[in-house]
């Protein structure tokens, strides 16, 4: 005679994803947890036996079956687990937010008193202080990021505005700052695109785009002013890599021009869409460097080459 109840696996998912909502990654946990194992029943005269009868039933599940309320409870656990880990990083991160504050204070001063990017000085001498606010971020999202991998946060933690707003403001800050410690450093004889780049800021840069597919179907309207923090954290990658193309490029390796002129273009685009911030055009700074050596190897060959990017630098659209 075939049993109406529900298997036991098919239980476990109700349990989960119609009554806690946890949906897939729950499933992934629980069918993992209980794959070829029992654990202990609940006290029978728990406080919360009634009110896990009637939760069951709602989802047709009979509370006899013995397996349902270990895995209603299993849900309940993991439910406390998560609301107490994302309190404890919360926490941490108005303590993190209070460190940006600190390297936006250090960002501002560098720009006005030595008229240097934050880029380039943090390039040229590595402050001991900057370092450690660096590290220590870096350390508060490493953190993040494989609490997550674990699913020891929400399964939708990482389409919360919340953290979408913050690991992107710490990406978009921070990153140009683990750019100059890679290429100040040994480390720097490689790309830090391909070989460098931390783990965090792949994962942060992800979880922006997946957000954004969500919001541009709402439609935005384009920058009309340049933007306070360059959009793409790894533009500061791009110019040290098209500064070394420029060294190769003099030294007569000549199939580095196509490349060099990818990046022309790569950086024409982001001031059109007013994705770059005023700094970048300070006199000293890496792009500049960049822009002076590439015109003048164009201007040695073609003494009237225009470009785009030559109308832009040269009639001071770059300012507004």
């Amino acid at each position: 005679m075939q049993s109406h109840e529900k298997p036991y696996d098919n239980i476990v998912k109700d349990c989960f994803s119609e009554h806690v909502g946890y949906g897939s990654v729950l499933n992934h946990v629980i069918e993992k947890s209980m794959s070829g194992r029992r654990t202990a029943k609940p006290d029978s005269e728990s406080s919360d036996k009634m009110g896990m009868s009637l939760q069951l039933e709602a989802i047709g599940v009979g509370a006899q079956n013995d397996d349902a309320p270990i895995a209603l409870q299993m849900a309940r656990d993991i439910e406390n687990n998560h609301n107490t880990n994302v309190a404890k990083v919360a926490s941490e991160l108005s303590e993190k937010q209070c460190i940006m504050a600190e390297l936006e204070w250090s960002k501002e001063r560098s720009e006005k008193e030595n008229a240097i990017t934050y880029y380039d000085s943090f390039r040229k001498h590595e402050d001991i202080d900057t370092n450690l606010r660096r590290e220590r971020l870096a350390g508060f999202w490493d953190e993040i990021i494989e609490m997550w991998k674990r699913h020891e946060l929400p399964s939708d933690f990482q389409s919360q505005n919340k953290w979408i707003n913050a690991g992107t403001a710490y990406r978009r800050f921070v990153e140009p700052l683990d750019i100059a410690h890679y290429y100040s450093t040994s480390e720097g004889k490689g790309n830090y695109l391909s070989d460098g780049r931390p783990t965090r800021h792949k994962v942060l840069q992800k979880w922006m785009e997946e957000k954004e597919k969500t919001r541009s179907s709402r439609g935005q309207s384009g920058r009309t002013k340049l933007a306070s923090l360059t959009q793409d954290s790894c533009f500061w990658a791009q110019v040290e890599e098209a500064l070394k193309e420029m060294k190769n490029l003099e030294q007569g390796q000549h199939q580095k021009l196509g490349s060099l002129e990818m990046f022309e273009g790569y950086a024409t685009k982001m001031i059109n869409d007013r994705n770059i911030s005023s700094d970048v055009f300070l006199e000293g700074s890496s792009f500049m460097e960049w822009w002076k050596e590439w015109k003048e190897y164009k201007k040695s060959r073609f003494p009237v080459w225009r470009s785009p990017l030559h109308e832009i630098m040269e009639t001071e659209g770059c300012k507004g």
